[in-house]
């Protein structure tokens, strides 16, 4: 399940190795390092960690080279956790991303977040 809005998305977390079921709402920005790959090749960067990031030599610095790939990148707001015991879904902000996003992106935040949430529970909770 997937629902985006402008730049906010909701859809399921599967980078974890717990057995724990939850979705992560994001938000998409332009990535700053889209394409740059050879400006920190030419500022000294050089391949390691086996190929899959680029270093500056005298340490201190990485970036994963995927990042030159993609043109957005985005960063977790919020989580929505099962609690099977009320049967409900939990809303978890990520610190304060939330207050930070603009009047408009709040808006799409809470529109994803309803229709995230009537879509999971009915996948999630359709029997209880």
């Amino acid at each position: 399940m997937k629902i985006r809005i402008n730049n906010i998305e909701c859809k399921k977390y599967t980078t974890t190795k717990v057995d724990e079921i939850f979705y992560e709402i994001i938000k998409w920005q332009p990535n700053p390092h889209f394409g740059k790959e050879q400006e920190y090749r030419d500022a000294g960067y050089v391949d390691s960690f086996g190929g899959e990031y680029l270093q500056i030599p005298t340490g201190g610095h990485s970036i994963q080279k995927s990042l030159f790939i993609h043109k957005e990148s985005c960063f977790m707001i919020a989580s929505l956790r099962l609690n099977r015991r009320e049967p409900d879904i939990n809303l978890e902000s990520v610190g304060s991303r939330l207050l930070d996003l603009t009047e408009d992106e709040q808006k799409d935040f809470f529109e994803v977040y309803k229709l995230a949430n009537q879509k999971i529970y009915k996948k999630h909770f359709k029997n209880d």
